[in-house]
């Protein structure tokens, strides 16, 4: 990459701490990006507690980012406060995803060019995905009217992104669904995906969840999940 990457995570919660599942899939995320080459200080997790792993330190955010309701997640929210805090650098791209998408190989570029964020849809479906996306230091704005749009039409981040694209938003780059390959219709995205496949979305901690994806989990990753008994 021309511009050092950033590996985003995001956990905010009512209670000040990881629901024991989460804790997992922390800890699971930091031992895959390791593995795969990551810095520590390119890992930036981002709670509302302080925790610590591997050495890797959570960045804390004072205040209320509490999902909005139970159909809206804080991630646009809590990427907003961190353009706020300057935490957002000119010279990083960053990939945000969710706590159950894995990293299966070494990342390869998106290829934003003009594009402020890039983002995959579901593959099957047309509505935009919001589970694993790049987006760049010029993004502010985009955020701001996902937001928005959020508040605006009472809905989730996905809903309120692909209203937008449907009236006419620019600035985001629709992405191959390999950097983002979901639980659903997965013989039909595969044969969409560009390989090999970067990104897995599931939730290991369920064995139907495991069974859909054995075949296309590395046997890397099967070993960090092993680890923490989860097959």
């Amino acid at each position: 990459f021309e511009t050092q990457m950033k590996n985003l995570l995001i956990y905010i919660g009512p209670t000040k701490e990881f629901s024991p599942e989460h804790e997992v899939l922390t800890k699971i995320q930091i031992d895959n990006s390791l593995e795969l080459g990551w810095k520590i200080e390119d890992i930036l997790l981002v709670t509302d507690f302080v925790w610590e792993y591997r050495k890797v330190k959570s960045h804390v955010l004072g205040g209320d980012y509490t999902a909005l309701d139970g159909n809206r997640s804080s991630k646009i929210l809590v990427i907003n406060q961190l353009f706020k805090d300057g935490m957002i650098k000119d010279v990083e791209l960053y990939w945000f995803h969710d706590h159950d998408a894995f990293e299966l190989e070494p990342l390869r570029d998106p290829e934003l060019g003009d594009d402020v964020a890039g983002f995959t849809d579901h593959g099957w479906s047309k509505t935009w995905n919001a589970g694993s996306f790049f987006f760049t230091s010029k993004a502010d704005g985009l955020f701001r009217l996902i937001y928005k749009a959020m508040i605006d039409r009472k809905t989730n981040e996905q809903d309120a992104l692909t209203y937008l694209w449907e009236i006419g938003l620019s600035g985001c780059k629709m992405l191959n669904i390999t950097y983002n390959i979901g639980m659903y219709h997965i013989s039909f995205n595969l044969q969409k995906a560009n390989k090999p496949l970067l990104v897995a979305h599931f939730h290991p901690h369920k064995p139907k969840h495991m069974k859909l994806f054995k075949d296309l989990i590395p046997n890397r990753l099967k070993d960090i999940f092993n680890k923490y008994e989860l097959r």
